[in-house]
């Protein structure tokens, strides 16, 4: 007899296998993206919205976030950039918002993109559901049971990809 994975069990799974150098998915599975929620949006869906926040260290010019940010910008986005663990040394020029819900109140905000640790990714979905922004773009590192589970709760789209790859002029 045979059982079911639990589930969720499944796309762990595949993250472990491809993390390890040299290993490829068992004959007859295909890694895709996770979305979930109540409607959810796919990439190309969310890549025609207009409005980003970037959440993430999105001012430091060798981390990650920054060439989203870059990217972005490149294909004509308007780009908000947020880093709760922002200093007025990490940004002296006053441009970031320390979290969603200040950037949010100024700026209409369409898509996030989550680049930031799973903890304090989670405390920012949580003032996107208040904020009622409907999409987030999750890149990989970044997301978490947790977070997937509230955005389901609170129909919130989830697309997990890596926008450097997904987007004209990606890898």
């Amino acid at each position: 007899p045979t059982s079911a994975a639990p589930a969720g069990a499944i796309t762990p799974l595949i993250r472990l296998l491809l993390a390890v150098p040299g290993a490829s998915l068992p004959r007859g599975l295909r890694a895709l993206p996770v979305m979930s929620g109540a409607r959810p949006m796919t990439n190309s869906e969310m890549l025609e919205q207009q409005s980003w926040a970037v959440i993430g260290d999105v001012l430091h010019p060798t981390k990650p976030a920054r060439a989203v940010v870059e990217r972005l910008e490149a294909i004509g986005k308007t780009v908000v950039l947020v880093n709760p663990r922002a200093t007025a040394a990490s940004d002296p020029d006053g441009i970031l918002y320390r979290d969603l819900r200040d950037a949010g109140v100024k700026t209409k905000v369409d898509v996030i993109d989550l680049i930031i640790n799973p903890r304090d990714g989670l405390e920012q979905m949580k003032q996107a559901a208040e904020l009622e922004i409907k999409a987030v773009w999750i890149q990989p590192g970044a997301g978490s049971d947790a977070i997937r589970a509230l955005c389901k709760e609170k129909g919130i789209s989830v697309y997990e990809g890596c926008v450097l790859i997904e987007t004209p002029g990606g890898h």
